[in-house]
Parts: C-alpha cells; sequence; structure tokens
C-alpha cells in the first residue's frame, strides 16, 4: 500500500471528533482517555468514549492495530460512521465473570438514531486469551459487506451486513472501569483508498435514561425492588451504601420511592426499615403475592422473616418467621436470594429462588477455573406465600447406573424465571465458569426442573425475568456491556440484542408500566446513582420511550 493511504493514528494529526471527552496519545503510541477524564455519566451510554477520525472516510478498508483486553473492559474499533448516531462498531466486550472463565468475545453492532447499540453478531473467540496480562494484535479487512478480524496469532472473527458495504470514517471506543485500560489500543494503522467524506456535524447521541432519585456522590444506589400495585402506584425500594470508611465497612440503608404516573416522576425516598440488620447485599424483598397480598421477604442471621403491608407500604406488620430455608443441602449450604427473588405462578403457586456455595477449596479463589462451586433451588408455596415447600434442585440430572439421584449441576448461581402462557415456568441462571448461561424450565409449575441445558447466550447480573402482556419476554444482562435480549415466542427463540447502556453491575428490575413499554431500574457503572428508563418492545426490535 503506498505511504499516502497508509495513516498511522494518533491524536495530535487529523480532524477527530470526541463524545464523551478528548482522547490523548500516550507512550507507546498507545491512544485513550485521561484518568481524570474519564466521563462516569455523560448523556448517552455511561462511560462509553468514542473518537471519529472525520478525515479519514473509506470504501474497503484494512486496520491494524494492538489492544489489551480486561474485566469490565469493551475495547473497539469503528467503521462505516457518518455521524455521532450512525455507525458500527467492531468491539471486544469483556467483564469480570467472562474473564475468570477464560472467555474471549467479540462482536459487531450497529449505532443508529434510538442511542441503542444493536448487536448483530456476539461469538465467544476460542483460542484468544481474555486475561489482561499483556498487549494483542489484531487486523481487521473491511470489504463491501464482509468483516473478517484476525485476533491474537490463532482466533478469527467475521461477520457480514449489507449495510457495512458504503462510504464510512473510521474511529475508536472504549469503555473501562479500570484505570489501566483507559488507553486500550495502540499502534493504530489504517491502510485504504480515500472517499468523499461523509460526516454528519450535527448528531449527537441521545439520552435515553434518567436518574429517579436525588444523588449524592458519596452514596451508592443499589434498586431491588420494582411493584406495580393494583391501584396503579409504583414502588421502588433501593439500597443506599455509604463509601467504605478506614477499616472497610460500609453502612446501608433502605429507601422507598413512589410514583403515581407510572414511573415518569417519582416521590422523595422515605427510609424502609424492615430489620435492625440491614445487609446491602441480601435486603428485603418487596413482593406483590397472588392474591394481591404485599410482602417483604426478610433474611436475618441465616432465617426468613415476612413482613406484610395492608396500606401500600405505609405501614408493616413485625417481621414472622417462615420456612424458607435458611440453609439447604442438610444445613450444608446457605441459601441466598438473587436478583431476582419470587415468580407468580398462574395457578395461584408462589416461587422464591435462590442459590448457595456447596463446595470448592477455599484456598482457591473463584478467579481459577472451577475453584469455587454453587448449585440453584427453589421453594415452593401454594398457601400465597405462608407455608414453603423444602428445597428444590433447578438441575435434575435423572438417575445413573445404579439407580441413584445424580446431583445438580455445580456452575449455577443468580436465578431469573418467568411463567408462560402453556404454564411452563423458563429459568434463565448466571453461571460461575460457562461461557453461556445456564437454561432449565419446569413443566409442573416449580415441582420439579430440569435438566439444565446451555443457555441461548452469555449473561450475568440479570434482571427479572420479565413476560409482558402480549407474551414478550425480555431480560437485562451483563455481557456485552448492558444487553436486553428479548424473546417473542416465549423463550423458544430470542433476538442478537440490544446494548442500552453500559453494566458494570446491571441487575435491578423490570415491570411493564403499559402495555408493551417496559420500565427498567439497573445498578449504575461506577458505583453511584441508579439508572431508569422506558423501553418499548415492537414486533422487530426495543426501541428508548424518552421523558
Amino acid at each position: 500500500m503506498p505511504d499516502d493511504l497508509t495513516h498511522s493514528l494518533t491524536m495530535a494529526q487529523g480532524q477527530w471528533h470526541f463524545v464523551n471527552g478528548d482522547w490523548l496519545d500516550f507512550d507507546d503510541s498507545a491512544l485513550g482517555v485521561a484518568t481524570d477524564d474519564v466521563r462516569r455519566h455523560g448523556d448517552s451510554l455511561q462511560g462509553h468514549h468514542y473518537a471519529f477520525a472525520r478525515h479519514l472516510c473509506f470504501d474497503d478498508v484494512r486496520m491494524r492495530f494492538d489492544f489489551r483486553a480486561g474485566g469490565h473492559t469493551d475495547t473497539g474499533i469503528v467503521l462505516r460512521a457518518t455521524g455521532e448516531r450512525d455507525f458500527f462498531l467492531l468491539h471486544f466486550p469483556g467483564c469480570g465473570q467472562s474473564t475468570r472463565g477464560q472467555h474471549f468475545f467479540a462482536a459487531l453492532s450497529r449505532m443508529d438514531d434510538s442511542g441503542y447499540l444493536r448487536c448483530i453478531k456476539l461469538e465467544m473467540v476460542r483460542r484468544v486469551q481474555s486475561h489482561p496480562i499483556d498487549w494483542q494484535p489484531a487486523e481487521l479487512t473491511l470489504s463491501g459487506g464482509r468483516l473478517s478480524v484476525q485476533i491474537g496469532d490463532h482466533g478469527f472473527f467475521e461477520a457480514e451486513h449489507a449495510d457495512l458495504a458504503g462510504a464510512g470514517c473510521v474511529g475508536l471506543h472504549l469503555f473501562s472501569t479500570n484505570p489501566e485500560s483507559y488507553a486500550p489500543l495502540r499502534n493504530v494503522v489504517v491502510e485504504g483508498e480515500p472517499a468523499e467524506p461523509v460526516w454528519n456535524d450535527d448528531q449527537r447521541q441521545p439520552t435515553n435514561w434518567f436518574h429517579p432519585a436525588p444523588r449524592d456522590d458519596q452514596l451508592w444506589q443499589q434498586p431491588w425492588s420494582l411493584i406495580d400495585l393494583p391501584g396503579g402506584e409504583l414502588l421502588l425500594a433501593y439500597n443506599v451504601q455509604s463509601s467504605p470508611d478506614a477499616s472497610g465497612n460500609a453502612k446501608s440503608t433502605q429507601f422507598l420511592m413512589r410514583s403515581s404516573d407510572r414511573g415518569r416522576s417519582w416521590s422523595d425516598p422515605v427510609e424502609l426499615t424492615l430489620t435492625d440488620k440491614q445487609q446491602a447485599w441480601s435486603p428485603p424483598r418487596l413482593h406483590l403475592t397472588p392474591a394481591g397480598r404485599l410482602i417483604a421477604l426478610i433474611s436475618r442471621d441465616e432465617q426468613f422473616y415476612i413482613a406484610e403491608s395492608a396500606d401500600a407500604a405505609q405501614s408493616w406488620s413485625d417481621p414472622a418467621p417462615v420456612n424458607v430455608p435458611g440453609r439447604v443441602k442438610d444445613g450444608k449450604v446457605r441459601f441466598n436470594i438473587g436478583p431476582q427473588a419470587f415468580v407468580n405462578c398462574a395457578d395461584g403457586a408462589m416461587i422464591v429462588l435462590g442459590y448457595g456455595k456447596v463446595c470448592g477449596e477455599d484456598s482457591e479463589t473463584i478467579y481459577t477455573w472451577s475453584g469455587q462451586h454453587f448449585q440453584a433451588f427453589s421453594v415452593r408455596s401454594t398457601d400465597d406465600g405462608r407455608t414453603w415447600s423444602a428445597p428444590i434442585n433447578v438441575d435434575n440430572r435423572g438417575l445413573d447406573q445404579n439407580g441413584n439421584q445424580i446431583d445438580g449441576n455445580m456452575d449455577l448461581t443468580e436465578v431469573c424465571a418467568a411463567e408462560m402462557s402453556n404454564g411452563h415456568i423458563m429459568a434463565l441462571i448466571r453461571p460461575v465458569y460457562s461461557s453461556w448461561m445456564w437454561e432449565t424450565w419446569s413443566k409442573d409449575g416449580g415441582v420439579t426442573w430440569g435438566p439444565c441445558v446451555r443457555g441461548p447466550f452469555p449473561g450475568y447480573a440479570t434482571t427479572n425475568l420479565l413476560r409482558t402482556r402480549s407474551g414478550a419476554v425480555l431480560i437485562a444482562h451483563r455481557q456485552p456491556s448492558m444487553m436486553v435480549n428479548c424473546s417473542r415466542d416465549e423463550g423458544h427463540t430470542w433476538d442478537a440484542g440490544t446494548i442500552i447502556d453500559s453494566a458494570l453491575w446491571c441487575m435491578g428490575a423490570m415491570c411493564e408500566v403499559e402495555p408493551d413499554v417496559v420500565l427498567h431500574v439497573y445498578w449504575d457503572s461506577y458505583e453511584s446513582h441508579m439508572r431508569m428508563q422506558f423501553i418499548r418492545v415492537l414486533s422487530d426490535r426495543i426501541e428508548p420511550v424518552r421523558v
């Protein structure tokens, strides 16, 4: 390639357009964002930084670069850009769970006017390291509508899309919660025949989210329960956790807010005191039972209690012990409640979902493959939560050759589930080491489950699994970034997913507030202010509903 058609990218040269702050040249030809300039909030996807090279517009193009992957990072190359809201993104999304599971992912996504990144293809690329030990080389070739990428010495990713053909600018992308990853690219070289510039300088990425609660930079908001009361009022229960003190201790307090306009505005928060031993990672969970009782499930000293409110959470009864088990497997395993605690069934039954560490060498950290093992369980009530069944393992592997029950999968942690129109319950389960979520079904209302199978996509830190009144099923999860996947045939098939924000934490809750309009509240990526947004479910995609 002639020298005048080869460009070594630097921030000091060229006409750059930045989103969420300026990029800089670092030592060793690295490109990135200064630590003090990382935009932890911004107007669009949280912490997503872009550098668009408006002076480099191509039809076909080749790029060589080194990149550094890691936990809770997303490094990428912008292709075919005509503005802030019109480009394709080749990116290498990572999170702590995929990194420790030694899974490297590559994705091709597309930004459009919605401000969402719509995933076209997500693939686990074998033979590529996921740990941020050193720089890895990569080379991409974009020819017409076909993209091919060589990653490291042995990894390969390819994708096709009709709209990849045509002229557009190149650029760079990063998201990270790790200061060492704010300069994730180096030695970036672009080769290609120049095309007529097509950049639209008037585009701006939209804001699809809002903060529902007052904010304090020293306090970390953690939403847990989103309740739709029969009269149309919404309740939001969330924890506020202070920054740890010198000894590592942090105070956690639960608050309650109300909305009378289906989530568009919220009352001032009021402290919710349901227990004198507030636990940041196991707070009381509010729930509306099949019979319409508003209850709170409270965990305290490995014992569960239920309090009830007859006046829409204005007051509560004294917590009473309930036989949801504090421990399972003959008392050997602590029963932990995940982000989704409850499932209501059409026949009036109710299920609580949980998990616990069953074995593992304490000398090995969770970062060591197979060092830790967990199983997932459910308990079932047929009297509206007053009494509960014995724990049920959500993975039934059947019997071995000697007629003995095979124990359940030991790679299962947080469970989310929803009942379909035929009464079958689908559960998706966060793995410890698997590259995909686990999936299991109950065809008898949660009396029995399984066996587990590999699920439809990777994912961690889920919301509740939500089925809308029209039958669409949604789940938000971490990987890549904050992804929402949607099924329009009750869990049989799923779309490729839509990135609606960044997600160090994700979790939170979803609630249908209007026909096919979902309110989603979720944790902040940088341990500060929870976010909320409305999502409309259409026949072929999801779209933001801005307020």
